[in-house]
């Protein structure tokens, strides 16, 4: 599967895409336009706020003992 994705700046209603060489075979394509918000985050909070519960959280170890040690190499 080919993919493109650019992000672009548009002036009234119009938006204009350049293909590349990749697509020359193909007879129709897929467009699927997605509004960007431009949002600076100012500090960590609001930065937090917004990504928080994007990465997952790795579980944690009940029981250290489970750790097996090894020789060095």
């Amino acid at each position: 599967m080919i993919a493109l994705r650019q992000v672009q700046k548009i002036q009234g209603n119009v938006l204009t895409i350049e293909l590349s060489p990749d697509f020359t075979n193909y007879k129709q394509v897929e467009i699927i336009i997605l509004p960007i918000e431009e949002t600076t985050y100012n500090n960590t909070e609001a930065f937090i706020e917004r990504f928080a519960g994007s990465i997952i959280d790795f579980p944690e170890l009940k029981d250290e003992s489970i750790l097996e040690e090894r020789e060095n190499l």
